[in-house]
């Protein structure tokens, strides 16, 4: 080989690798990880009924086992987007800000199990007028804007233990008393130690309250 020529080789292999990665990036239909998102919209309790949820799931998981939900992921999910591309953010809260609902309390009254018991949830027997018109509001909306979302019906629960062994003995428990007064935009990402939320958006709930939104930084879970 000429003098110089392994040198001039090893740096044109060296200036041909980032190319090379450059067009896997830029090729049509390949999407880096970061650029979907994990997306749902849900009713997010303040940090009193927090705890009371998860007094509740420590008692389920003391009679049932299983593995009980963190105290700051629990929540109830008003819609569910699944993965979609983070430029879906925009579309979302452009879709729902004009949301406008009153503020409403839900008493959680009994609890339950899905999935051959493996999932236990606590719930109403008594489903507010104003929360079912909420889920049927930003249901539309964002159909309305193109999201494709579950087809069963509406069935408000928190969930408070997965991997149950076994199914809770009673099904009606004393209310515990949800007051409303917003809804949020969350983002979830799976992780080894569990789902890790973080709140994006927030809509306040009032008869008068426009639908604006307040942006949450941080919130995570």
């Amino acid at each position: 080989m000429p003098e110089g020529g392994a040198g001039k080789a090893s740096r044109t292999r060296r200036e041909a690798a980032p190319a090379a990665q450059a067009s896997e990036r830029e090729r049509p239909g390949v999407r880096p990880v970061s650029a979907r998102l994990r997306l749902f919209l849900a009713l997010w309790p303040a940090a009193a009924t927090a705890a009371a949820l998860y007094a509740r799931g420590c008692g389920l998981q003391e009679d049932c086992g299983g593995r009980l939900m963190r105290r700051d992921t629990l929540h109830l999910t008003l819609a569910f987007l699944g993965d979609v591309p983070a430029d879906s953010v925009m579309r979302i809260e452009a879709a729902v800000s004009g949301v406008r609902g009153e503020c409403f309390a839900i008493e959680l009254d009994c609890v339950g199990s899905w999935h051959g018991h493996r999932v236990l949830w606590t719930g109403t027997s008594r489903t507010p007028a104003a929360l079912a018109k909420l889920a049927d509001d930003l249901a539309g909306r964002l159909r309305a804007a193109g999201f494709s979302l579950e087809a069963r019906g509406f069935a408000p629960h928190v969930t408070l233990v997965r991997n149950a062994r076994r199914a809770p003995v009673t099904e009606v428990v004393a209310g515990l008393r949800w007051p409303v007064d917003s809804f949020v935009l969350v983002s979830s990402e799976r992780l080894p130690s569990g789902a890790h939320y973080r709140v994006l958006q927030r809509w306040p709930l009032s008869s008068s309250s426009g639908g604006e939104a307040s942006s949450e930084q941080g919130v995570n879970g």
